[in-house]
């Protein structure tokens, strides 16, 4: 029977650089790479992920020093890494890794420089058992005169087998873009001058298989998203305007962290589903005309019919509130079931990274939500913000799952979650929980917020010498520690279920 597992992977950096033996959790950054990013991620056949992580030093000028990809294999289970492969030097370094269409195997592709000045497109093939790639079989295929500009999202194997890339190039002082479809053997089928309205979008997917169409995004200046169809030939069929995700203000933004440079994904996510589309982003509300005067930071999920332009569903996220806190989405999945998975992180002060999960259904009512916090080591490491996300099987393809990556310099966190919201693996770093509390050092009140599927029993706090100090058996959305003398208390949560929790906490 087919059930949801539901993975992610958060806090990539460099791994070293043979790793034929597993690598569990947090690891170092051998190179000391200042800007680490996740590129590209796939499953093979056998269920195996394979990633990248692309390496570099920035120095204070913004000059970039590329030291290279590491190329990763990980368990579909566990995430441990069980091969890599580190390419040095490696320019440009964006990749797409796909399964071969042809059959056996997977490919690589990305766009080069031919040595001579212009850009070539070269197409790979690696087995699931190995990494390494024997370059006398690749397809190398001249792209276009002068040197083509691409990046980590310009790629995509669409439902025809077929490799679809964006690139740039400047022609006559103008910036040309184009999007081209070549089969894995190299032949070129289509190309297409992308309008300039349409300029350094760099999300696409495929929006219906019969008759082929495409679709792309961005946010427009006002803060709303303007969302387009394409045709098979890329040519434009259709614009809509999704308007107000949210609208409860009178200054509703959208924000997207939108530069064609930046090795940074969308921080705004649109799923296709039918006439429909579910978008995910990140929000600001003002209550008032005055910009920092009650302001609300957060993360929204909405479905919008495209046909009637109807808001069907509409679903906020905002623990945080103030001019301290912020927000940002990470990953946002649809599974063929209709659940639909949400990965965001808000901060507030003191400073503390809560990355939060939430399973919705199809009408993205909240199923549960899963808090997790970042291990004390990473506590105060801002995190590139890294986001990438794809779905997967495991090795005997009947179960479904979600990977999502965020990056950080100092290491790597592993994390999987059960369809359920159980953690899977009992060697996680991470702490899980089915609530979230804060602020954690508290003053007064702590506030709690649990899980919809889950519900409170009762709430101790002991002191240091384990005395029992506060017992709570109802009204479980804070607790008053204003009367308790300074120091760290233990938290004991106890769910009707059975299930305890213990956390640390510290009154001011």
């Amino acid at each position: 029977m087919k059930k949801n597992l539901f993975l992610f992977v958060f806090a990539f950096a460099a791994l070293a650089a043979h790793a034929q033996e597993s690598n569990t959790q947090v690891t170092s950054n051998p190179l000391e790479a200042n800007r680490c990013s996740v590129e590209n991620m796939m499953q093979q056949r056998n269920g195996d992920i394979i990633t990248h992580v692309f390496m570099a030093n920035r120095d204070d000028q913004s000059n970039t020093q590329v030291l290279g990809v590491y190329v990763l294999k990980m368990s579909p289970t566990t995430l441990q890494v069980t091969d890599s492969l580190f390419l040095a030097d490696t320019v440009p370094p964006f990749y797409l890794y796909a399964q071969d269409p042809r059959g056996e195997g997977n490919i690589r592709a990305n766009i080069e420089p031919d040595g001579e000045g212009n850009s070539q497109l070269r197409i790979a093939h690696f087995t699931d058992d190995d990494l390494h790639i024997d370059h006398d079989s690749d397809v190398v295929v001249p792209l276009c005169e002068g040197t083509a500009l691409d990046d980590a999202f310009s790629y995509m194997l669409d439902c025809q087998g077929h490799l679809i890339m964006k690139y740039y190039k400047e022609n006559d002082g103008v910036t040309e873009g184009h999007i081209v479809r070549y089969d894995v053997e190299g032949n070129l089928l289509h190309d297409a001058i992308i309008p300039s309205s349409q300029n350094y979008i760099r999300t696409m997917e495929v929006y219906k298989e019969s008759p082929l169409e495409y679709c792309q995004w961005r946010r427009a200046g006002d803060g709303n998203l303007n969302f387009y169809v394409l045709d098979s030939t890329f040519q434009l069929k259709n614009t809509y305007l999704i308007n107000k995700v949210i609208y409860e203000s009178q200054n509703p933004y959208i924000h997207e962290n939108f530069d064609f440079y930046s090795s940074n994904s969308n921080s705004t996510f649109v799923i296709p589903d039918g006439d429909d589309v579910l978008v995910a982003t990140y929000y600001e509300k003002y209550e008032t005309d005055t910009m920092y005067t009650n302001l609300e930071f957060g993360v929204a999920a909405a479905r919008y019919n495209l046909r009637t332009m109807q808001r069907k569903a509409l679903v906020k996220f905002n623990d945080y509130s103030g001019l301290e806190a912020s927000a940002k989405c990470y990953g946002f999945q649809k599974m063929p079931d209709g659940t639909v998975y949400l990965l965001y992180r808000e901060e507030g002060m003191p400073i503390k990274y809560w990355m939060t999960v939430v399973k919705m259904d199809s009408d993205l009512n909240v199923e549960w939500k899963r808090y997790c916090e970042t291990p004390e080591e990473l506590m105060y490491v801002d995190p590139f913000g890294t986001q990438l996300s794809i779905t997967v099987e495991d090795g005997e393809g009947n179960e479904n799952g979600f990977v999502c990556s965020e990056t950080y310099q100092e290491g790597v966190i592993h994390l999987i979650l059960t369809h359920d919201g159980i953690p899977a693996s009992v060697e996680c770093s991470i702490e899980v929980r089915p609530y979230a509390f804060y602020p954690n050092p508290v003053k007064e009140q702590l506030l709690m917020q649990f899980s919809p599927d889950v519900q409170p029993k009762q709430i101790e706090l002991y002191d240091l010498q384990g005395r029992l100090v506060r017992t709570q058996g109802n009204a479980f959305e804070s607790i008053d520690m204003g009367q308790l003398p300074a120091g760290t208390y233990t938290m004991r949560v106890t769910l009707e279920n059975g299930e305890t929790y213990s956390d640390k906490v510290v009154k001011e």
